[in-house]
């Protein structure tokens, strides 16, 4: 009986350490030992589980859950960060290299370091040395402020497309074929997510903000030198 396709969505690649590096990722979700002696609180990436671990028994509801403790979500069973879950980080200053490949196209580079801007609980989380491999779907907004000064944002989505854990020699998705087929699945999968937005007309125009002149001053600035004042 063929086996039933599950939506990317609903898809955890997690390969054991242990398989061989000639298999491939699957379709069907695999699942693997996790760490244990977490302590209690939400934080760091997401951990593989143990497909013979039992789910933790009922506790009274508490404002965080343990890191390894197996959770649920829609049907599909995860450790790690509980759904719902917030990293700020801080990025040292990162270097930004571009290069126009096509008149729409540009290749991006960008290189830094980054921090919690709350240290993590002692012991938590992945082990030092794990490796991760993030597809980046995002939209970057840019104003131009000078002519060597330009404001950013970057709002979208990261998909985690391959793990590689601490004292292995393969990463869970381990053939490049593989990997480039894991990302057009996660790629196909943002293109649903963006098809399922909410209709629009064809004459809807996309909201702007209005840009004030570059020489025109606040009266905050004006009378307190640009600092920002509370009432």
């Amino acid at each position: 009986m063929p086996r039933r396709k599950v939506p990317v969505s609903k898809r955890k690649i997690v390969p054991s350490p242990n398989e061989s590096a000639s298999e491939t990722h699957d379709d069907e979700s695999k699942l693997v030992s996790f760490r244990t002696g977490s302590q209690d609180e939400v934080w760091d990436e997401e951990e593989p589980i143990s497909e013979s671990a039992e789910p933790p028994a009922k506790k009274a509801k508490t404002s965080y859950t343990r890191f390894d403790e197996l959770k649920s979500f829609k049907g599909q069973r995860y450790s790690g960060m509980a759904i719902g879950g917030t990293h700020r980080w801080t990025y040292d200053g990162g270097q930004w290299v571009e290069t126009k490949e096509e008149p729409d196209l540009w290749k991006v580079k960008f290189e830094a370091k980054k921090h919690r801007n709350r240290n993590a609980p002692k012991g938590s989380g992945a082990p030092v040395g794990t490796q991760y491999h993030w597809l980046i779907v995002a939209h970057q907004y840019v104003v131009k402020e000078d002519a060597n000064t330009y404001s950013t944002r970057m709002e979208g989505h990261k998909y985690k497309l391959a793990h590689k854990s601490v004292g292995t020699n393969s990463w869970s998705v381990n053939t490049v074929k593989g990997q480039r087929d894991r990302e057009i699945e996660l790629l196909e999968d943002s293109i649903r997510r963006v098809k399922g937005l909410p209709p629009v007309t064809s004459s809807q125009k996309v909201a702007s903000q209005k840009m004030k002149d570059p020489g025109q001053k606040t009266l905050d600035q004006i009378f307190f030198g640009g600092a920002n004042q509370k009432e």
